[in-house]
């Protein structure tokens, strides 16, 4: 499921109602997700946003992929 530039800024909003002293430091983040040019695509710039996930089970068992692109493995995540 593809992340949207709303999904972001909710979650953003949300957290600075929690932590309102850092509105400061995601001002630049906010503004430009305002402009809707599609922040979870690497093709975007000057930022791009992508998220991971660290899948654990009964507390011995890690899930990982390995990377087409870079041929290394890591935590399932990524930008689409």
């Amino acid at each position: 499921m593809a992340i949207t530039d709303c999904d972001m800024a909710g979650v953003l909003t949300a957290y600075l109602e929690r932590y309102p002293q850092e509105a400061g430091q995601l001002a630049e983040p906010l503004r430009l997700l305002a402009e809707g040019r599609g922040f979870a695509s690497r093709r975007t710039f000057p930022m791009h946003v992508t998220a991971g996930a660290l899948l654990v089970r009964d507390h011995a068992e890690v899930l990982l992929t390995e990377h087409l692109a870079y041929g290394i493995t890591l935590q399932p995540g990524g930008s689409s």
